[in-house]
């Protein structure tokens, strides 16, 4: 392992369209100290063709098939060289200073585990894609500030539950001690996932505000509301419960669990994805049951975070979440929010 390499992981399906820019914007990185892996879930649309021909300096793993978001991140981290490991969407293009600020952060504080930066919409600038992850105690996780403009409201460093898989800079020691991403999740809530795993076992995550990433979002798997995404975010969020949050707290927040699951039921019906695929989620999570019991156990063994602890830290995502969602109301009717500006008033609860 190199001291202050970054392995910069990138997975990929289907993607050549979305290939050159973002590789583009990370060759051309003040921090020039890191290698790039690109992880390609089996493509069919030249993307390993493309990679070989015209990025011979990038390291391709080629699987046969699509392994799907967390095998294809884990293979990658498993070939890496580096002690810091960048994730990056293909669907994302880099501000030049993104990786030394993201470095810089996991080197001037030792006791942070990963580092989370500000997403901006890669169609229009003026929108903020993401500002950190949040978690509600109902255990819908989103992205904070999303479709918001961008007036400086995220300017400030805070530490955040957790950073957004697709633009993230995690320290390779904290990996090593709370493991990779869950592959029995397959894609979504992978991250949040990890995020959850890492405060439990003590290790912070910082958001950078001037470490910036574009980030288009859907590029791979379509709408939001997919009968695939709608099967896997409704599988994965009960994982996620499951696995990570403490008994008690799961008796206390019952009722939000209640209400918030509800919520994302009703939000599929609106947008007009599929029941049968929520209704598939819930009956793959009650089979993956018995071994995400075993895998909390584990994760009990590892606590270093009180269960009060764990609770402040979802409250005030959760708080920083229900803010975000009030000035962007706020935004649309005082009509700041045009358009031509593209923002959904209905807020994604599943990110």
């Amino acid at each position: 392992m190199t001291t202050n390499l970054v392995s910069i992981v990138i997975p990929n399906w289907n993607g050549r369209k979305f290939l050159i820019p973002c590789l583009e914007s990370l060759l051309a990185q003040s921090y020039k100290h890191f290698e790039i892996i690109v992880v390609d879930n089996g493509s069919q649309d030249g993307s390993c063709e493309l990679l070989r021909d015209e990025y011979p300096q990038v390291m391709v793993i080629a699987l046969t098939h699509n392994t799907g978001f967390s095998v294809a991140v884990n293979k990658g981290i498993k070939a890496s060289q580096g002690n810091f490991i960048a994730l990056v969407n293909n669907d994302t293009k880099a501000d030049a200073y993104w990786l030394e600020k993201m470095v810089a952060a996991l080197t001037n504080n030792s006791e942070i585990g990963s580092v989370a930066c500000k997403m901006l919409s890669l169609d229009n600038a003026k929108l903020i894609d993401g500002a950190g992850d949040g978690l509600r105690r109902g255990g819908l996780p989103g992205r904070i500030g999303h479709g918001q403009i961008d007036v400086g409201q995220f300017d400030k460093e805070r530490y955040v539950l957790g950073a957004c898989g697709g633009a993230v800079v995690y320290r390779k020691a904290m990996l090593d001690d709370i493991g990779l991403f869950d592959e029995d999740f397959f894609a979504y809530l992978e991250d949040v996932d990890l995020s959850l795993r890492a405060q439990s076992a003590g290790y912070k995550c910082l958001y950078i505000p001037d470490a910036i990433m574009y980030h288009l979002g859907c590029g791979t798997t379509g709408s939001g509301y997919s009968k695939l995404v709608v099967r896997l975010s409704c599988r994965n969020n009960i994982n996620m419960m499951v696995k990570n949050i403490p008994g008690n707290l799961l008796i206390e927040f019952l009722p939000q669990i209640i209400f918030w699951q509800s919520y994302y039921l009703a939000a599929v019906v609106i947008r007009r994805g599929s029941v049968l695929a929520w209704l598939s989620g819930v009956f793959d999570a009650l089979v993956l049951l018995p071994k995400m019991l075993v895998k909390r156990q584990k994760i009990k063994e590892k606590r270093k975070l009180s269960s009060r602890a764990l609770e402040q830290i979802i409250r005030q995502s959760e708080e920083e979440l229900k803010a975000a969602k009030e000035l962007l109301h706020s935004q649309i009717r005082e009509n700041k929010l045009t358009k031509d500006l593209k923002v959904n008033t209905l807020e994604a609860p599943i990110k």
